[in-house]
């Protein structure tokens, strides 16, 4: 499968008026608190970051309830990326960690965040809280032909570019989101779900 979307950062006060407009104009699909690990290959604990870019993404989330093993391939700020995804049982997020941990893949980073996924004129957007003043979006093509830049610009939004997402990622790993151990992510579990 492939995903189509485009991203971006949001200030509070677009914050409140997307989520005001998404209510009253679209659908609520879903809301959710979300763990991802993001155990990538060639991560580097020290500039918290993947120097490599080997083009893969490789991450164990928890949504709720649900739980998968998500791989993405292709650039970070691609437009259009292939994603595999395998879902768990609930429950098995850390025994998945742990296998993962045994293949060699024991480094990365923890992401924690809240979110809200509305349907909107063809649309998946999705607003994202990272603690209480830090907001991202995400819009994504339900279909080939929906271009996902036109909704952008329709709601003012303006998406990253490759050197601002990028910038967006490094600042984020060192001040919003926590290195990867078991004992962490376990913790989070246990505070969150």
């Amino acid at each position: 499968m492939f995903e189509i979307e485009i991203r971006g950062k949001l200030e509070n006060a677009d914050f409140k008026r997307l989520t005001r407009l998404f209510e009253k104009d679209g659908k609520l699909i879903n809301h959710y608190h979300r763990l991802s690990v993001d155990i990538s290959p060639g991560f580097d604990p020290k500039t918290r970051s993947w120097p490599n870019e080997d083009q893969l993404d490789l991450r164990i989330k928890k949504s709720n309830e649900k739980e998968k093993i998500t791989v993405k391939i292709g650039d970070f700020n691609q437009k259009k990326r292939e994603e595999i995804e395998i879902d768990l049982k609930e429950g098995h997020l850390l025994d998945t960690l742990r296998m993962f941990e045994v293949l060699g893949l024991d480094k990365g980073i923890i992401y924690y965040w809240e979110s809200w996924e509305y349907k909107y004129e063809g649309f998946e957007v999705k607003l994202t809280q990272h603690l209480k003043d830090h907001y991202n979006w995400e819009i994504e093509s339900t279909g080939e032909n929906l271009d996902p830049n036109i909704l952008a610009e329709k709601l003012n939004l303006t998406p990253f570019t490759r050197e601002e997402y990028k910038k967006e990622i490094d600042w984020q790993n060192f001040n919003l989101h926590q290195l990867y151990s078991l004992e962490t992510a376990e913790k989070i579990l246990k505070e969150n779900f």
